[in-house]
C-alpha cells in the first residue's frame, strides 16, 4: 500500500466543529441538551397553570443552557486559534503501514497504529484520537481523494472497536 501524505491548515470553522462534536458526544453535553428540552417541555406543560414568572424563568434557563455551550466554545476556539502556533501554519501528515507521522516546523512524531486510541470520521472531519480527549483534526475537504485510501489503510491496521470511520 502506498504512503498517503497531506498538509492540513486548520481553520476556525473546522476547529469549532471539532469542539462542538466533542462537547455534545460526552455525557455532560447530552445531559445539557436533555435538560434544556425538559425545561422547555415543563414550561409548555404548565403554561397557564403556573405563575407567568415561572414559565419565563424555565424558558430563559432552557435558552441559557442550550445556547451557553456553543457561544462559550466559539469564544474559546477563537482565542485558541489566535494564541496557538500550531494553527498558524500547515501540519504535514503521512500515513503508512507503520503508523501516522505528524510533522510541524522542525518536529516530527510517528505514532504506530496500535497506539492510536481510535479514529472517527464525521461529515466534515476525520479525528485521530491519541487518547480519550486529545485528537488531531483533519478536515475532510482537505483530504480530497485521499479519504478512501486512508479509510482502507486505517481499517486494515486498527481493531474494529477503535475504527469509527464511515465508508464515504
Amino acid at each position: 500500500m502506498k504512503k498517503i501524505e497531506l498538509d492540513v491548515k486548520m481553520t476556525f470553522k473546522d476547529m469549532y466543529r471539532f469542539n462542538l462534536y466533542h462537547a455534545y458526544h460526552t455525557s455532560q453535553g447530552i445531559l445539557s441538551v436533555v435538560l434544556g428540552v425538559m425545561l422547555v417541555l415543563i414550561s409548555v406543560l404548565i403554561w397557564g397553570d403556573a405563575n407567568v414568572a415561572y414559565n419565563v424563568l424555565y424558558l430563559l434557563a432552557a435558552v441559557l443552557i442550550v445556547v451557553y455551550v456553543p457561544v462559550n466554545l466559539r469564544s474559546r476556539v477563537k482565542k485558541q486559534m489566535k494564541n496557538t502556533e500550531v494553527y498558524q501554519q500547515p501540519i504535514h501528515y503521512a500515513f503508512d503501514e507503520n503508523g501516522i507521522t505528524t510533522s510541524f516546523a522542525d518536529q516530527s512524531v510517528t505514532m504506530p497504529w496500535k497506539q492510536l486510541y481510535k479514529i472517527v470520521s464525521t461529515k466534515h472531519l476525520v479525528l485521530l484520537y491519541g487518547g480519550r480527549i486529545r485528537a488531531n483534526v483533519i478536515p475532510r475537504n482537505q483530504l480530497g481523494d485521499s479519504y478512501q485510501p486512508l479509510y482502507e489503510l486505517a481499517k486494515s491496521q486498527m481493531d474494529s472497536y477503535r475504527f469509527k470511520m464511515k465508508k464515504n
